[in-house]
């Protein structure tokens, strides 16, 4: 049974105090992985920062580490795990935008986090956001059950869970949030957007409070990223600005070209998981030896880009060894996250134009356009530049580099579509064949199926009836369209009320004319198809329903008109309130019942002055308003329905499926 929806559920007190606590767990999940990243770095490679120690390692240890890492990791992953795939930050985005959050699981989930751990801390070339983003995410869509949210309602406390741990990361809550909304969510809508920004800012409050209290060293608090002194942007330096959003795009290009290419490399390779990402560590190793600034997420490379300090033939080395080891490690199957990466690459490259342009105009902060860079490719590889933009800001809290930050962000996202350049989040969804929905209403056309939506009491007649038994049918159901079956009730066609008008006054036809004579073919909807595939086939004006037969064997299943369309749309895109409650049967069978405006189905728990009662003993219809339909029972794991009689005992664990009026059913804990 699914409940009616109604948009103040997301408006509810109850749903912002779950938001808020989304954005306490994505905190806490976030500073724990960044402390555990720290101790397992002075562990294996040593005290004083990633990039400190690796320097100062000998080239046999540079070598090793990295590989013992990688191996450690793949174990993680794929050798001690029952599930061979575990989930990333793909799994979030589907489950997030196709309403599937309560299939994140909290095991694989945390597999994949140690996996990450292993790897990032041993100088794999990934960042700590992904499986931050994995955990709080997972956790999320977990601690919202437990406020019995539902369904689609889940996806919005995953989402809320992915911008907690973007937050906790890099201390951004706006553009942690203004991600969760752009990438993940695929909606701005002030229902998403005011529950999204909670988490968010409670997650970067706990993460930048944590870090204000451990020792010096453990965790960098904000700003993440510190500049030199900023020096205003004269006019010419916007054609520059320009010129590096551009370049930006062909850089994101070759980033994205480079770990798809690694990808399919590994694959072609006949070997087992457990010895692909081994060899991919070794791969960095072998690249630490000479240039360990490109392990681990490159946070300290970045500062050291950002101070301004290398040579320019150094920065073009690190900008391209830099891509080459996060595509090899993400390649050889690594997890982790790809979007710190992201900005290391766009720091080296925003440098290298800027020291390039500081010979043409001296006067210029060839760092600045290391951060400008930085949003530049970020923007291009995720196409979404209001993120970026925010996002770095943020993390460097210099408002100077606002407007420049938006002129190169924008023209990379713009160019980078232009040339090709597919969304590092989206690109590896099209590979395994899930589309992505953008914006509100394709997302409800998308996932919403006609399953969902159909009415399975359809007028069906078989092909030997007579015209008599035709007319008949049409005055007993008083519909406009009557289904002609044969004996094994498959679709044969359809018979419309408007198409017999013209043999109603010939009596004389009677036992003449057959069913199958008067059937007409339509066009047919399977169960599994989404509104998005059926809705064209209302184009014809005289087409109010489409049958629904089976799949395999043509048997009519039931009807979707063109009502239910647009109820579900109107459900889904405008948020109105549904006036038809669908209930289903344990054998799939579905009815619809029209409801009272003010009214809704809903669940609610058992109140506690009624817990050990009989159902006939409360008097619950009398006392609270409400109608149960439902009493759902957990047992061995799992919820069992049970029919309300007089003798039912309710449990404390034990949940109602009412119905009645809104006001009623919130006052006793439903949402509606």
């Amino acid at each position: 049974m699914s409940e009616a929806r109604r948009v103040p559920w997301a408006h509810a007190p109850k749903t912002f105090l779950y938001a808020a606590g989304v954005g306490v767990i994505g905190g806490l999940v976030g500073t724990l992985f960044q402390l555990g990243t720290h101790l397992l770095q002075e562990v294996f490679i040593g005290e004083g920062g990633l990039l400190t120690a690796a320097l100062a390692l000998p080239w046999w240890k540079a070598l090793l580490i990295p590989f013992a890492g990688a191996t450690a990791a793949a174990l993680l992953a794929y050798g001690f795990s029952r599930k061979r795939k575990s989930q990333g930050m793909a799994d979030v985005m589907e489950a997030c935008t196709l309403k599937k959050a309560e299939g994140l699981s909290i095991r694989s989930t945390l597999m994949r986090a140690a996996s990450s751990l292993a790897l990032i801390a041993t100088g794999g070339s990934v960042g700590r956001e992904g499986p931050i983003v994995f955990m709080s995410a997972a956790f999320g869509a977990r601690f919202a059950k437990l406020g019995k949210f539902a369904g689609p309602r889940l996806g919005l406390f995953a989402g809320c869970g992915v911008a907690a741990g973007i937050a906790s990361a890099y201390y951004a809550p706006l553009g942690a949030a203004i991600f969760a909304m752009e990438i993940v969510l695929g909606n701005f809508a002030i229902e998403i957007m005011a529950p999204v920004m909670v988490a968010s800012v409670i997650a970067s409050l706990t993460a930048t409070g944590i870090a204000s209290v451990l020792p010096e060293g453990w965790m960098k608090g904000p700003p993440l990223y510190e500049l030199p002194q900023f020096v205003e942007s004269g006019p010419k330096e916007y054609v520059l600005y320009l010129v590096l959003g551009v370049a930006a795009a062909f850089g994101a290009k070759l980033f994205v070209w480079a770990m798809r290419e690694a990808g399919r490399l590994f694959d072609r390779m006949s070997l087992p998981a457990l010895v692909k990402l081994p060899i991919g560590g070794l791969v960095v190793g072998l690249i630490g030896v000479w240039l360990p600034h490109v392990w681990g997420n490159g946070y300290d490379a970045v500062n050291l880009v950002l101070k301004g300090t290398p040579v320019f033939s150094f920065v073009v080395l690190l900008f391209v060894l830099k891509i080459v080891a996060t595509s090899v490690t993400v390649g050889s199957g690594g997890s982790g996250g790809i979007f710190t990466p992201t900005l290391f690459v766009g720091a080296a490259l925003g440098l290298v134009v800027g020291t390039a342009g500081h010979a043409i105009f001296p006067g210029i902060v060839a760092s600045h356009y290391a951060v400008v860079g930085m949003a530049a490719v970020l923007a291009a590889t995720t196409h979404a530049p209001i993120m970026a933009i925010f996002i770095l800001f943020e993390m460097t809290r210099e408002t100077g580099m606002l407007l420049p930050m938006v002129v190169a962000a924008i023209s990379a996202s713009v160019v980078s579509r232009a040339i090709g350049v597919e969304s590092v989040y989206v690109e590896p969804l099209r590979r395994r064949g899930v589309h992505i929905p953008s914006g509100i209403e394709e997302t409800a056309l998308t996932t919403t199926r006609v399953r969902d939506i159909m009415r399975e009491k359809a007028a069906w007649i078989r092909m030997t009836a007579t015209f008599d038994m035709i007319v008949g049918m049409v005055q007993k159901t008083r519909r406009d369209a009557i289904y002609v079956v044969d004996g094994d009730l498959r679709l044969v066609g359809v018979i419309r009320l408007h198409d017999i008008k013209s043999y109603l006054a010939e009596p004389e036809l009677g036992a003449a004319i057959l069913a199958t004579d008067l059937a007409i073919v339509v066009p047919q909807a399977l169960p599994d198809q989404t509104l998005a595939e059926v809705l064209s086939r209302f184009d014809d004006p005289d087409l109010d329903e489409l049958p629904v037969v089976h799949p395999v064997d043509g048997k009519l299943l039931g009807v979707v008109d063109r009502r239910d369309l647009l109820t579900a749309l109107s459900v889904e895109v405008l948020q109105s309130q549904q006036l038809r409650a669908k209930f289903v049967e344990h054998g799939g069978a579905q009815h619809y019942v029209e409801i009272e405006k003010g009214h809704a189905v809903s669940r609610i728990p058992v109140p506690k002055e009624m817990v050990g009662q009989t159902l006939a003993a409360t008097d619950f219809r009398n006392r609270t308003g409400l109608t149960v339909l439902t009493v759902i029972h957990p047992q061995d794991g799992r919820e069992v329905r049970i029919v309300p009689a007089a003798a039912t005992v309710l449990g404390a664990d034990d949940a109602l499926i009412v119905m009645g009026a809104i006001e009623r059913i919130k006052a006793l804990g439903g949402t509606v």
